[in-house]
């Protein structure tokens, strides 16, 4: 069994209770081209004739090169990779060393993957607010699109019943006149028929989100439940007054801020901060699936238990109807084919296997876990 995962950008293969980084040709060789570039530039925005000139150093994607790697998926013993970056979308089909592209030239992001009986079903976007479930073939990488509308439609899990089943997570958007997102809905797990073509609704709970389906030949099914948490909260007026002045205060503090550093080269205060540089990232956020959570520890506790929040549950549906929730705390997960679940916490990767619970690594938010089973 080779288990692998997604962390901070990073492919891991999990062995041995250590991680180690597989390197992936695409994403190498655009990182390399990015180091290439820069270097032979940096003559441009370095030295006193730079300075004096006042010139800034030049973005050459970094970003992208450092967050290219998009989704990971098995099919059959390879892995499949997907990348994006300089608005251009590939899929990768990787054996050991050897690799071979599926596509490497359309404009979507393809983000969740997932392989079973011949057929490969992906969530396909524009890295935007619309994402949709598509069928790729991984022979000549043709792409057929299954479902549309302004939704974002994630996590496309293909039945282990019935390959002609694609569960899938949905969400909504709410829009005003004007035609801007003003609200996003409770996530559903929604199933599409591939040879009827029809859509019906699975699960929805009132009031909270439901991801991440997944399903065993048995019948069962495994998905992620978590509390509605809605785009805008709503305001407190008595508050709102309150906290007037003192935000309008900190307003005209920070443009002053700012109009100093961009005029003056300095700060208000001695010792102050460049506001026009980025912030540290608040060790108690952090960005899962699209949603900002508060870490009940800090990101890099070093806690059994895991920083995602208590009320994100992996929750069993049985035949009957009846619900039972396996485990709090869960980022993602991985059904195995003899009902073993390996899952992440937010700080470990670990294995449910019967009545035992055990850690296979330490694994900074690690997602898009995947296993090729021998």
């Amino acid at each position: 069994m080779e288990i692998y995962c997604l962390s901070e950008g990073e492919l891991y293969r999990i062995e041995n209770g250590k991680e180690k980084r597989i390197l992936c040709e695409r994403v190498e060789s655009y990182r390399d081209a990015v180091r290439k570039m820069k270097a032979r530039d940096e003559w441009k925005t370095t030295g006193k004739g730079a300075k004096f000139m006042g010139v800034e150093e030049k973005e050459y994607g970094e970003a992208d090169a450092f967050s290219m790697l998009k989704g990971v998926g098995a099919c059959g013993d390879k892995l499949i990779y997907s990348t994006y970056a300089d608005g251009v979308g590939g899929m990768y089909l990787k054996n050991g060393d050897e690799e071979n592209y599926i596509f490497a030239n359309r404009s979507e992001v393809i983000a969740g993957i997932d392989c079973f009986d011949g057929k490969c079903a992906v969530s396909a976007g524009n890295n935007a607010y619309e994402n949709h479930i598509a069928l790729v073939n991984t022979q000549n990488g043709s792409f057929e699109q299954l479902t549309e509308g302004f939704t974002s439609e994630t996590h496309p899990h293909i039945s282990r019943q019935n390959s002609d089943i694609i569960y899938y997570t949905a969400m909504g958007f709410a829009t005003d006149r004007s035609g801007n997102v003003i609200e996003k809905s409770p996530c559903s797990v929604c199933m599409y028929d591939l040879r009827s073509s029809t859509i019906d609704e699975y699960i929805a709970e009132d009031g909270y989100d439901c991801i991440k389906p997944q399903d065993d030949s048995d019948g069962n099914m495994y998905f992620i439940r978590r509390k509605y948490v809605p785009s805008r909260q709503k305001s407190n007026l008595l508050l709102d007054i309150v906290l007037f002045p003192v935000r309008i205060i900190k307003a005209i503090g920070g443009f002053l801020s700012v109009f100093s550093m961009a005029f003056g080269g300095e700060p208000l205060r001695t010792g102050g901060k460049n506001p026009a540089k980025s912030k540290t990232a608040n060790e108690r956020e952090a960005f899962v699936e699209g949603n900002l959570i508060k870490a009940e520890k800090q990101l890099n506790a070093s806690d059994d238990d895991g920083v995602i929040p208590s009320d994100w549950e992996l929750v069993r549906r049985s035949k009957d109807g009846s619900e039972t929730v396996i485990k709090k705390r869960i980022m993602d997960y991985r059904l195995l084919d003899n009902g073993d679940i390996i899952y992440s916490n937010g700080s470990r990767i670990r294995l449910i296997s019967g009545a035992k619970d055990t850690v296979l690594c330490k694994m900074k938010l690690a997602n898009s876990i995947t296993v090729i089973q021998q």
